[in-house]
């Protein structure tokens, strides 16, 4: 991403890697985990030793949790930071023999042939990060094999109005720069906070991937209820009904009339023959 209008995405990487971790280990994003994991868990592969791409895997979070489950994975990131403090956590681990991690942008991953992957995903949203959705995309399904699974987690496109672009109204008091924000973001799907991304409603997302030939298998919001919680008590009740709260997230995330107002979006698509 060197050179590009996506640069801002790695120098914020790079600044903060050392502290990444820490900002997920609260309730709400504990949630998040269990309810990807679980989808994930799916569409794995049957061998073990099956080759697993985590693209835009960052630290390394769920890199390692495939390892532990017997899985060998390739692990990339924009970001020498990120993946630096992925080697220490991988080394902790002992698990070197199965995770290789490489300095690799999501658009461009020439360095992999075609059909080599058994399953790639791009969690943590590098996808909407990268600015060039369609490019990272058909490269995650380039290099995964016929029959495999693409899995990729975006920004939500009415999740970001609510939790973002409404309150900064307010704040500015229905100020005509508010208003024009949200309508341009109405227009292109693109925010910037810490760095400019690109957000999705579920059927944009949906039509990505069949547009780079994937037929989608299955979307889902992750989470929903918890959405609905005042940010002022979620934490507290996540984790005083951590179990309970997951249970029905799981039941919900993938109803069609429900994804949508999920923190974001997660969709899984399969590479068909020819």
């Amino acid at each position: 991403m060197r050179g590009d209008s996506t640069e801002s995405v790695r120098e914020f990487y790079e600044r903060t890697a050392r502290d990444y971790d820490k900002e997920y280990e609260v309730p709400y994003w504990k949630l998040y985990n269990e309810i990807t994991w679980e989808n994930i868990k799916q569409f794995l592969p049957k061998r073990r030793k099956a080759l697993i791409l985590d693209a835009g895997g960052g630290t390394g979070y769920w890199a390692i949790r495939l390892a532990k489950h017997g899985y060998r994975v390739v692990l990339t990131d924009i970001s020498e930071n990120m993946l630096k403090v992925a080697s220490e956590k991988i080394k902790m681990e002992k698990l070197k023999d199965k995770i290789e991690t490489r300095n690799v942008d999501i658009r461009r991953m020439s360095c992999f042939p075609s059909n080599s992957f058994d399953l790639a995903m791009a969690e943590g949203d590098p996808v909407s990060y990268c600015l060039n959705a369609e490019k990272a995309v058909r490269e995650l399904a380039r290099v995964v094999k016929e029959n495999a699974h693409v899995i990729v987690s975006v920004d939500n496109e009415y999740t970001t109005i609510s939790r973002i672009l409404i309150p900064n109204m307010i704040q500015e008091n229905f100020s005509e720069k508010a208003s024009n924000k949200l309508s341009q973001f109405l227009k292109t799907g693109r925010l910037k906070t810490d760095f400019e991304f690109q957000a999705f409603t579920p059927e944009g997302l949906k039509a990505l991937f069949e547009t780079c030939g994937l037929q989608v298998i299955r979307m889902i919001g992750k989470p929903i209820l918890a959405q609905l919680i005042p940010r002022e008590k979620r934490e507290e009740i996540i984790k005083n009904n951590f179990t309970k709260i997951l249970k029905r997230e799981l039941k919900f995330c993938d109803a069609s009339s429900l994804v949508g107002i999920g923190g974001h979006l997660e969709i899984v698509g399969l590479k068909r023959l020819g």
